[in-house]
């Protein structure tokens, strides 16, 4: 079995919906749908609340080297404040190298 990929976009309608049109698509055609949602998600919320099942990893790892990157530049460019705010990984990274071998 071949999948073909569609790559589009759309809002969210009045409900929280969703409508996606293709004249390639069947009725009654079962598809997957992987939604990538812009914006800066909260830093604050626990590692817990962002970690991603193995289903939506493997969803990512099917996309397009070309959207991967798309997504994660996307991603760096949302937590680059944060890193530049916080300091403190910074001075982990200063000091002497000790080598304890003999």
């Amino acid at each position: 079995m071949t999948k073909s990929t569609l790559y589009t976009t759309a809002k969210v309608l009045p409900g929280n919906k969703l409508e996606i049109e293709d004249p390639n698509l069947l009725v009654g055609q079962t598809v997957e749908v992987i939604i990538l949602v812009s914006g800066v998600s909260s830093f604050s919320s626990t590692t817990e609340d962002q970690t991603l099942s193995l289903d939506q990893r493997l969803a990512f790892l099917r996309l397009p080297i070309v959207e991967r990157r798309r997504i994660l530049t996307n991603q760096a460019e949302a937590i680059i404040d944060h890193y530049q705010q916080d300091s403190e990984w910074q001075e982990l990274m200063t000091g002497d190298i000790i080598n304890y071998q003999s």
